[in-house]
């Protein structure tokens, strides 16, 4: 496993850890940085984990004029 992929796979862990905590949480991936994940990881990391969390179908994104808001996929119901 490469560090670029470890990385990856820690921030994953930490977004899901946060969902689990708070299931209704949503954010731009620049609050997701700076409070779900304490500024500890470079933006475009961040950005990376949450399109590949996005591509697993864990979490959606909402347009917001021009920012995105991600959060957890919500099932229809």
């Amino acid at each position: 496993m490469t560090s670029d992929s470890a990385l990856l796979d820690s921030i994953i862990d930490q977004i899901r850890t946060y969902l689990c905590q708070y299931p209704h949480a949503a954010d731009t991936c620049e609050g997701i940085a700076q409070w779900w994940l304490a500024g500890q990881y470079p933006p475009r990391a961040i950005e990376l984990a949450l399109l590949r969390l996005h591509a697993m179908g864990e979490l959606e994104r909402i347009a917001a004029g021009t920012r995105q808001i991600w959060r957890r996929q919500r099932v229809p119901g």
